[in-house]
């Protein structure tokens, strides 16, 4: 699976990939030969929007056709063959989630979430607990036909 640099141009779109298991940085440089540099550099693809790199190569960028967040997925999805078989990566920094015991969750997020939710995942590098809530069934859903194998997704938070 191709690792991602993703421009600001589809800021929205880096966290929906690395909800899905991408791994995806978003970098907000300005600088379109920075991105390409840092790309070539650390061996990601550009995702990006704009349109100074429209004939670029499809090695090195993936170029979007559209302003809607569901073709963008569905087009970067086509281009690298996704599945639902990855496992989640953490929303803001894109580090790979750890599946967690209920038990180290408690305290630690809010009373409700922990008693209405039996699965938990964890983001290492910043903190952070993941859960299969409104959210998550939210980007399930809307990314269901797009995904080959969806029913894999649901397997984790």
């Amino acid at each position: 699976m191709p690792k991602l640099l993703v421009d600001s141009t589809a800021a929205r779109l880096s966290r929906w990939l690395r909800f899905l298991g991408v791994d995806a940085v978003l970098d907000r440089s300005r600088s379109t030969a920075r991105l390409l540099l840092c790309a070539r550099r650390e061996g990601r693809v550009l995702v990006t929007r704009r349109r100074k790199l429209e004939g670029a190569s499809p090695g090195e960028v993936i170029f979007l056709q559209s302003d809607h967040l569901t073709e963008q997925l569905e087009q970067v999805a086509t281009v690298l063959g996704l599945s639902g078989a990855l496992s989640p990566r953490c929303t803001v920094c894109n580090e790979e989630l750890r599946i967690v015991p209920r038990s180290f969750a408690d305290g630690r997020v809010p009373e409700f979430v922990y008693c209405t939710q039996k699965d938990f995942a964890y983001c290492n590098k910043c903190d952070r607990f993941y859960w299969k809530g409104s959210h998550w069934k939210k980007v399930r859903d809307s990314s269901r036909s797009i995904l080959k194998d969806p029913s894999e997704t649901e397997q984790n938070p």
